[in-house]
């Protein structure tokens, strides 16, 4: 199993997280369906899901609030295959994000999983699918003509805008 950017994702991942408060996110329910998301999404080959193993791994370094994951095996445009982590408790789950401020703008989120994409067209057809970009950044206000609404932790929100994605 190719699992090492799931790994990777508990330092990325810190940058994941919240759910919205309408409700109006992509749900999953679990690992199996938010793969299921992706493959429909992003056309992947193949959805690996994580071991509990690999979810304790990932938990052991500081990621709380999640009960699986996976990767996105081979998705089409050849950019990357993106890892995803299903959510149990999203505030306990952002509450640990919002310690690391890195990279957070490129991470997506639905109402219970998190998607760290691979390249700047799996962002636009995430965000056209339905997910947010999670931002943790203290001050952060929305430029004109983009959304952002409070996230479960105060300091973070929810987003359509990323200044990465050109």
């Amino acid at each position: 199993m190719r699992f090492h950017r799931i790994l990777a994702i508990a330092g990325t991942a810190f940058a994941l997280a919240s759910v919205s408060a309408c409700g109006s996110l992509p749900s999953a329910g679990s690992p199996q369906e938010a793969g299921d998301f992706l493959k429909s999404t992003l056309s992947c080959e193949s959805i690996d899901i994580a071991s509990p193993r690999e979810v304790q791994q990932v938990e052991a370094m500081g990621m709380t609030g999640i009960n699986g994951g996976g990767e996105c095996q081979d998705p089409a445009g050849d950019d990357g295959d993106p890892d995803f982590l299903t959510i149990e408790d999203m505030e306990a789950f952002q509450t640990a994000v919002k310690g690391d401020e890195d990279e957070q703008d490129d991470l997506m989120i639905g109402d219970d999983f998190a998607v760290d994409p691979s390249s700047d067209d799996q962002r636009r057809q995430l965000l056209k699918a339905g997910l947010l970009f999670l931002n943790c950044t203290s001050d952060f206000k929305a430029p004109s003509g983009h959304t952002a609404e409070e996230g479960a932790v105060e300091g973070c929100s929810t987003t359509d805008y990323s200044e990465d994605l050109d």
